[in-house]
């Protein structure tokens, strides 16, 4: 039988059960080597940085987004919901999920819409609406 040894650590180097008081709770480092609790946020809040420190905040409404090209071209809008890329690199994007290709959406689909369908780790674009 071989011998298996596993470091243990001090009281003073590990964060306590304790220093979690809600379920969801997150720990972050608020300086170097000095843990923080940020407690769960509201329901549909999205987690973003606010001056280096985690915080909760409701998620921007939907709107018409204006780009424009990196050489200071022409600005494009796209109504609400679409996307001009104008052959720009994407950032940040958002995609319909679903559970499996047979519950791919059939009404209230746009014209390039795109889908992730999780079970079988795919894209899918929408490339005919009625």
């Amino acid at each position: 039988m071989a011998v298996t040894w596993h470091k243990l650590a001090f009281e003073e180097d590990v964060i306590k059960e304790t220093f979690m008081s809600g379920k969801g709770d997150l720990i972050y480092a608020s300086a170097p080597g000095v843990a923080a609790r940020l407690p769960i946020g509201t329901d549909d809040f999205i987690l973003v940085v606010a001056t280096d420190v985690p915080a909760w905040e409701t998620p921007a409404s939907a709107s018409a987004h204006v780009l424009s090209t990196s050489g200071g071209g022409a600005v494009h809008t796209a109504a609400d919901g679409a996307v001009d890329f104008n052959l720009n690199i994407a950032t940040d994007m958002r995609f319909m999920n679903i559970d499996e290709e047979a519950n791919l959406p059939t009404v209230g689909v746009a014209l390039g819409q795109v889908v992730y369908c999780v079970a079988e780790e795919s894209l899918h674009i929408c490339d005919s609406a009625s």
